[in-house]
């Protein structure tokens, strides 16, 4: 990953940040008998923070996406066929609904920014988000083995180069979902769909 060349043209790229929401970062999400915990999204925030302004002051461009409220109402019908016959598979949000998809307190944005919606875990569901990259562009966001991951890889299969912001991507706190983590941005991430890029390198 240290020899990965960052392109000069890096700025022009926009970042694309996945699901960076209170349904999943705030403490009144947590599932404590699901082994739900948001611990380690909320300290990669201010890390995400610094490079969104750093991005934005070098003229990029900021895309948050993120969902609808997660209820049987705002889903398609693959994901409620899914969830229906899968109780393991089944995540309906039923606690705060309409605070959900808001954006936390801690998260800065601003008014040129864009935003996002989707109903489905890539965020090229919505057709807006290919409307608004050229050929390349840069992802962060949680989870890793969920939507940002459904992202990457539809995103690979239109044609465009990702690149991965790594200290920008998180998972929920536990052992398996870590451990899903780290294999995607060591191992399948970097030999599949993309650079695996660090912020510190990205403008020196």
């Amino acid at each position: 990953m240290e020899s990965i060349p960052i392109p000069e043209s890096i700025s022009d790229y926009p970042l694309v940040i996945i699901d960076v929401v209170k349904g999943c970062c705030n403490r009144e999400y947590e599932i404590p008998e699901w082994d739900i915990h948001f611990t380690k999204v909320r300290e990669m925030l201010p890390r995400l923070n610094s490079f969104v302004k750093q991005h934005r002051d070098n003229g990029g461009r900021i895309i948050w996406v993120k969902p609808v409220p997660w209820t049987r109402e705002n889903l398609p019908s693959n994901i409620n066929k899914l969830y229906t016959e899968n109780t393991d598979a089944t995540f309906y949000v039923k606690e705060n609904i309409d605070k959900y998809n808001e954006f936390p307190e801690a998260i800065q944005i601003e008014e040129n920014d864009i935003i996002v919606e989707k109903n489905n875990y890539s965020a090229f569901t919505n057709p807006k988000l290919s409307e608004l990259i050229d050929d390349s562009y840069l992802i962060a966001g949680v989870y890793a083995d969920g939507c940002v991951n459904a992202t990457i890889v539809e995103g690979w299969s239109r044609g465009y180069f990702t690149y991965i912001v790594k200290d920008l991507v998180e998972s929920m706190d536990s052992e398996t979902k870590q451990y899903h983590r780290n294999h995607l941005l060591n191992q399948t991430w970097p030999l599949m769909y993309g650079h695996v890029i660090l912020t510190q390198n990205i403008y020196k």
